[in-house]
């Protein structure tokens, strides 16, 4: 500890933004730490980016809750610093206290996205502790993956000893209590324990075979996903800790409603957080208001799947709009359905803050929007543009993918007569972003081919001449093509990572990210992309079938069908149920607040 301090003490005029790592920020939580359960929080990334995550934060004020448990939080040095703590052989440390993580009971590690794998190696690296779990000792950390990438977390399975899978709420305090009550006992017979807890993965007990992963102890077959049954009361982080360093999402947040059905068939997060499940319109005031009371903060965002589809979003904003108006508040609401714009509550938003608009059509053409089950059409996108330029935005930002299974360069070329047409609007900025499609697990797109990096290049060449109607920002096809193969790839790809990370890491950073890198490393381990690749039929065996996320893959097979053949789905909260499998499996419904 001491050396430590010292260090800090020392490193200020050596690295940028020392205020990352000194801790003491307004509304962090500090407790004497002796007989306590410890646990480090961590988001795999730099301090700006991990501050911004909103489930972290609900989990480290659930777990300081507790009397007998200390939640820490720690999060990925920048460059600068791991190259000072490496030099000066510094383990990583926790932002409260300056304890080493390997000295702490457990460390819990956010999954959002793959290309952070080679972050979470090199996470485990800096803290001193290995990062295969086979090789831990008893006395060591156990390492705790959660958050959406769970639910295909093969291919950097090998470096946790436990997965939790599914809504943090429901069943985490039991596994904390489960590891606190078998504390002092053998790793293995902890792990043995703990794998009977529903939504808990152990990887080690498990194997893969071809492409699919069995047990090989008396473990579940499948891995139910934890699920609340009501958001309501669940807890929300009003005491929001104030980061040192302005982080990318730097407001008040409030989590209105969780989940979405509206099927659009690309969505991982569509479907794997179903069912629908929202906040009352008087809580989320309630809980708005006292949040910006506890922060000083002078925006409040409204968090969800697709916020202007909450059955009281008009009520939410207008109780909002009293407080912010005479606080001088802003109203963000950030995800924006282009046929939920409601033109009054964008006058009411507007009237407060104007900020840029997204609006996200996903595809150009009409029949490719039917077939991904955008279902929504032209006039509905034109309209919900003007009613936004007539509300007072001057700035719109509109995302499209590419890349989707018989695409034809009409459906590209369709984007940018769109783009035109929203011209005609007069807006000041008008960006249209364009990404390549990443058929993501249980998504009905789980079946479909990876389309090869140059697919980027080809769409921008269509897209070129329209470039006097908006900024075309076309991303990267190489990373979303790495991203691809890792997200439906099983555990040969952990050497990849392993052989990965030594050569580089922060690859979802533009600058860090190296598609030579990652070729050579696959190339290094004898693994063959195109089995990555696609496409897949129903009867394929995929490295996440023992993973329930509700949705069966008979139901995501047969959207894959009428994606081919342009038939629609609807959304069950409003039509009948689609029999998706999340209510019949777990017994709960969509609850709509009246």
């Amino acid at each position: 500890m001491d050396n430590i301090l010292k260090f800090i003490s020392e490193f200020g005029l050596k690295v940028k933004k020392p205020a990352r790592y000194i801790g003491n920020e307004f509304n962090s939580i500090f407790k004497d730490p002796n007989g306590k359960f410890r646990i480090a929080l961590s988001f795999p990334d730099v301090y700006e980016i991990g501050m911004s995550h909103y489930g972290l934060e609900i989990l480290y004020h659930m777990l300081n809750n507790l009397d007998n448990v200390y939640a820490e939080r720690v999060y990925l040095p920048w460059v600068d610093m791991i190259e000072l703590m490496e030099l000066k052989n510094i383990p990583l440390f926790t932002l409260e206290t300056k304890t080493p993580v390997k000295l702490l009971d457990a460390i819990g590690i956010s999954l959002e996205y793959e290309l952070s794998f080679t972050n979470v190696l090199k996470l485990l690296q800096l803290s001193h502790i290995p990062i295969r779990a086979e090789e831990r000792k008893d006395e060591e950390p156990l390492v705790i993956g959660g958050g959406p990438i769970t639910y295909n977390p093969e291919p950097i399975s090998q470096a946790f000893d436990i997965i939790y899978i599914g809504d943090g709420e429901k069943n985490l305090i039991k596994l904390i209590e489960l590891l606190i009550e078998t504390k002092g006992e053998k790793r293995i017979k902890r792990l043995e324990y703990v794998s009977k807890l529903e939504g808990i993965y152990i990887p080690i007990f498990y194997k893969q075979t071809g492409r699919k992963i069995i047990p090989i102890k008396d473990v579940p077959r499948k891995i139910r996903k934890n699920v609340i049954k009501d958001l309501e009361n669940e807890i929300v982080p009003v005491r929001k800790i104030l980061p040192n360093v302005e982080s990318v999402h730097d407001r008040a947040v409030v989590e209105i409603s969780r989940g979405c059905t509206r099927g659009c068939r690309f969505c991982q997060a569509g479907y794997i957080y179903r069912p629908v499940r929202e906040r009352s319109s008087k809580k989320i005031v309630e809980l708005a208001v006292e949040m910006l009371k506890n922060t000083g903060y002078e925006e409040i965002s409204l968090l969800s799947l697709s916020a202007m589809d909450h059955s009281m979003i008009q009520e939410i904003v207008n109780g909002l709009l009293t407080y912010s108006q005479e606080n001088k508040i802003s109203i963000s609401i950030p995800s924006t359905r282009v046929d939920a714009f409601n033109v009054e509550i964008a006058s009411k938003v507007a009237s407060i803050r104007k900020t840029g608009i997204t609006l996200a059509p996903e595809a150009g053409s009409q029949s490719m929007r039917d077939r991904i089950n955008k279902n929504v059409t032209f006039d509905e996108i034109f309209k919900s543009a003007e009613s936004a330029k007539k509300a007072g935005w001057n700035r719109v930002k509109l995302y499209f993918m590419v890349g989707f299974p018989h695409e034809m360069e009409d459906d590209i070329r369709e984007i940018g007569y769109l783009l035109k047409e929203i011209k005609s609007l007069k807006f000041k900025n008008i960006t249209a972003s364009i990404n390549l499609l990443v058929p993501k697990p249980h998504t009905a797109f789980q079946f479909a081919r990876l389309q090869n990096p140059e697919y980027t290049e080809y769409a921008y060449n269509i897209l070129r001449s329209f470039s006097k109607y908006a900024k075309i920002d076309i991303n990267d096809g190489k990373k979303s093509f790495i991203e691809g193969i890792i997200s439906r790839g099983d555990r040969k790809l952990f050497e990849v990572l392993e052989a990965k990370v030594k050569k580089s890491f922060y690859d979802e950073w533009t600058e860090f990210f190296s598609f030579e890198d990652w070729i050579n490393s696959f190339e290094e381990q004898n693994v063959d992309i195109n089995e990555y690749l696609g496409p897949y039929d129903f009867y394929s065996d995929f490295p996440w079938d023992h993973i329930d996320s509700g949705v069966t893959k008979a139901f995501l097979w047969k959207e894959y069908k009428k994606f081919l053949s342009g038939e629609i789905t609807g959304d069950c909260r409003w039509n009948d149920c689609s029999y998706c499998g999340v209510c019949q499996i777990y017994n709960v419904n969509n609850i709509v607040k009246k």
